[in-house]
């Protein structure tokens, strides 16, 4: 019977039959090899997915490397601007401490000589007030290495130990440094 229906069926569509066939054939061999692809696609977009984090995190840490180096760059030049006049004022600190001597030198305080060298000496105070150099108070107070340097140390009742006795050189800090320590002499017990 069934030669019977396959004679009744044109053959065209009988070719059609075969090719339908012939396709579920492919279809399942090519399914399978759809299948290896589609598996082998999703593991090459999982390794380049890594590599593309892998570089995205290369990437922030450079620019949070960049980033760094403009702030200390930045504080850098801040620095150097606000010591720029450092060597200046310790070239002049000098001729204060001569301008210093000049006054304790005269004996007459009521002498123009002696107006005239107080009145120099308080503008160039003034003047190096204004431009952040400060006097170092050092006398009676507690002995402070990052301050004072002790020239020598001398008995004494009057002043507990370790305290500064005596300024033999002012010093002076510029913008909160330190650019000449107090010589001092420091009392022990």
């Amino acid at each position: 019977m069934e030669n019977l229906e396959q004679e009744n069926i044109p053959e065209n569509e009988n070719n059609k039959l075969e090719d339908v066939k012939s396709e579920e054939n492919e279809n399942t061999a090519s399914g399978s090899q759809d299948t290896l692809e589609i598996e082998e696609l999703k593991n090459a977009l999982k390794t380049k997915e890594k590599e593309a984090a892998d570089y995205k995190e290369l990437w922030l840490r450079a620019l949070a490397d960049y980033d760094n180096f403009k702030k200390r760059t930045q504080k850098e030049i801040e620095q150097i601007q606000l010591y720029a006049g450092e060597q200046l004022i310790k070239d002049i600190l000098p001729i204060l401490d001569n301008f210093e001597r000049a006054l304790d030198s005269i004996k007459d305080t009521d002498s123009a000589v002696y107006e005239g060298v107080k009145l120099i000496y308080n503008q160039m105070k003034s003047v190096l007030n204004k431009y952040g150099v400060q006097e170092i108070e050092a006398e009676g107070k507690p002995f402070d290495p990052q301050f004072h340097e002790a020239m020598m140390t001398v008995e004494s009742d009057e002043y507990e130990s370790d305290t500064v006795v005596e300024v033999l050189r002012k010093g002076y800090t510029y913008h909160s440094k330190v650019i000449r320590p107090s010589l001092v002499k420091v009392a022990k017990k």
